[in-house]
């Protein structure tokens, strides 16, 4: 009963579509399919997308049309050949390779999408650590590759992390007399117990009660 439906509604489609539907059957798929935001003053009729290298222009049509009910006029297709990289084993180079290609289809929609604007406050998907990892990375990477070619940084060309500024800046403070020395003892006032006991009370809310 259930092959028959789904014949049916395979049949029901396949009338529907304005053009001669594809028999190809696919079973579990897994293909990684991402819609590109289109560049500046591109019209909304016109859609990028980064397709597997496996896919042809009527696999692509077919594809949007079964699964998203969009209708194409015109199907263009390009691969994109990678940059040649080399490898980093423990921050030593290693073998030089090129990255599998990547595909890309332009086709032009019957009906426009217009893409909704960026939005301007990112927090909420931790942009700014993500850029600082990136910024991270890309460092580790350049300093990687320059002890590979035999011409690492001096000590002083390298960026101090902010801990080590502060400490810096405390250090000179204590040489020149503007800032006091004062060892740390149990005794001093300014160590205060920050152990606490945490209740819930009935409304919710958090109770602190301080140990004796």
């Amino acid at each position: 009963m259930a092959t028959k439906a789904a014949t049916t509604v395979a049949g029901a489609t396949a009338r529907a579509a304005p053009f001669r539907m594809g028999q190809k059957k696919v079973y579990l798929p897994n293909h990684v399919i991402t819609f590109v935001r289109p560049k500046p003053n591109q019209p909304p009729t016109t859609a990028t997308f980064h397709v597997p290298l496996t896919f042809n222009k009527l696999d692509f049509r077919d594809y949007l049309f079964n699964v998203y009910n969009v209708e194409v006029t015109s199907v263009r297709s390009f691969i994109n050949q990678m940059q040649v990289r080399q490898r980093s084993f423990k921050g030593f180079g290693g073998k030089w390779y090129r990255p599998r290609s990547q595909k890309m289809m332009v086709v032009d929609l019957v009906k426009p999408f217009v893409w909704p604007a960026e939005p301007e406050d990112k927090d909420a998907w931790d942009h700014k650590m993500f850029t600082s990892v990136e910024k991270t990375h890309k460092e580790q990477l350049d300093l990687d590759f320059e002890r590979t070619r035999g011409t690492p940084p001096l000590r002083h060309e390298l960026s101090q992390p902010d801990s080590r500024v502060l400490l810096k800046q405390q250090a000179n403070e204590l040489l020149n007399g503007t800032r006091k020395w004062r060892p740390g003892h149990l005794s001093d006032p300014a160590w205060a117990e920050v152990e606490a006991d945490v209740a819930v009370s009935a409304t919710g809310k958090e109770v602190v009660e301080r140990t004796s």
